[in-house]
């Protein structure tokens, strides 16, 4: 059975990530790129925490692979309603009112 992504699986691949609330794939790629370069362990041949970098990549890369995988399966509307959203500021309220209705304190 596949695993569901849920809310606190995509909020803490995007700390890890270094991501804010909202991100473009651009600024996803960017920072997974800045960040394997950084901790990636053939830079750190000789450095006494060598399993320590080697950990930090795999949570780096598992991140990547969520937010991607949220990213590129998330289903994405050319309505004019919608695309009008995108134009007018308001697709993040759109997106909190079709999948977090409820589950963000303060909302109707």
């Amino acid at each position: 059975m596949k695993k569901l992504i849920t809310f606190q699986d995509i909020d803490s691949a995007r700390k890890v990530l270094g991501l804010l609330d909202t991100a473009s794939i651009e600024d996803i790629k960017n920072s997974y790129r800045e960040l394997i370069v950084k901790y990636h362990p053939d830079r750190h041949q000789n450095s006494k925490n060598r399993a320590e970098y080697e950990e930090k990549i795999k949570k780096i890369n598992n991140s990547y692979r969520i937010i991607m995988n949220y990213c590129t399966n998330y289903p994405i509307s050319f309505s004019r309603d919608k695309v009008k959203l995108v134009e007018e500021g308001e697709y993040i309220e759109d997106h909190l009112r079709r999948f977090y209705d409820g589950w963000v304190s303060g909302r109707d």
